[in-house]
């Protein structure tokens, strides 16, 4: 099949956004910087494409990537909030699934489906973690 047609055609790649939230205060009030990749595309549903393409008509990849950027950022931001230090740390994979699991109804609503979610890095300025790190690493130790 050969696809002649030169209407408004929306990019249906997967898309590769890195969410980067910036010394979010966590529930302990410790400010985290934390940086997540996520994948992207748009649903092929036909309803769903309808709405996507609605959202979207006029606007080039870069311009959705921007919009379901921030929306991301937003939860993280949130989510980030409720938690703590050592929960995010600890359990980085299930941080990742709650903020995923908050963030694709949001961005369903935009006919974009969220393929995967994950904590790329986490830091803080205050060297937290790393005294953190110092305890839980043990040296030789003398039987």
């Amino acid at each position: 099949g050969s696809s002649g047609s030169s209407g408004q055609r929306i990019s249906l790649e997967i898309m590769t956004l890195q969410p980067r939230c910036e010394d979010v205060e966590t529930a302990e009030g410790v400010a985290l910087t934390v940086t997540g990749v996520a994948q992207v595309k748009i649903m092929t549903e036909k309803e769903l494409l309808a709405v996507a393409c609605e959202q979207f008509l006029g606007k080039n990849v870069q311009d959705i990537k921007n919009v379901v950027l921030q929306t991301l950022e937003g939860h993280l931001r949130s989510i980030l909030g409720t938690l703590t230090v050592e929960q995010i740390y600890q359990d980085r994979d299930q941080f990742a699934k709650l903020v995923r699991e908050v963030a694709a109804p949001d961005v369903g609503r935009m006919g974009i489906e969220i393929l995967s979610f994950t904590i790329k890095d986490v830091y803080d300025k205050v060297d937290y973690l790393s005294s953190l790190g110092k305890t839980q690493t043990s040296g030789p130790s003398s039987g």
